[in-house]
């Protein structure tokens, strides 16, 4: 178990779900190993976007505006695509960040999927159906390649 506060998010993460145990908040899965933080999930996404000049809430705004998804939304955490969708409500204990990685899904229940990055062997279970997984995942994309075209117009 490693532990770390600050910069956890980057192009490696798979996904963040919170954890309360070892006076930890969040437990980051990444492709290199499991890392804990004293910070929430939503606090390491903020200091993240800050990190790119914006803060969480610019973000969602500007997805909202730009794409009209209200609930649940979708965030581009930086210009060089790192991006994730939450599985509930943020601010839900059970809310499980997801980021756009190569992962597939397995029902499990009505309600619950075991999500499966066969590449890193690592798998996790989510209170939440496959059909919301994928709504999730494909407005994620949306959102990526909207940006990537805004990117592409603004370098003309």
């Amino acid at each position: 178990m490693k532990h770390f506060d600050e910069n956890l998010i980057d192009r490696s993460v798979l996904f963040v779900i919170s954890s309360f145990e070892n006076g930890c908040k969040s437990k980051i899965v990444t492709k290199d190993g499991v890392f804990y933080s004293s910070y929430s999930a939503l606090t390491l996404i903020n200091k993240a976007c800050m990190l790119y000049a914006s803060t969480y809430e610019g973000r969602v705004k500007a997805t909202r505006h730009n794409l009209h998804q209200y609930k649940k939304t979708t965030l581009l955490i930086s210009e060089d695509g790192v991006a994730a969708y939450p599985t509930k409500s943020p601010t839900h204990p059970e809310c499980v960040w997801i980021f756009n990685q190569d992962y597939r899904m397995e029902s499990i229940t009505p309600t619950k999927t075991r999500l499966i990055y066969d590449q890193y062997q690592v798998s996790a279970e989510v209170n939440v159906s496959v059909h919301t997984l994928q709504k999730q995942r494909t407005r994620m994309y949306e959102m990526l390649y909207y940006y990537m075209r805004v990117r592409g117009k603004n370098n003309s």
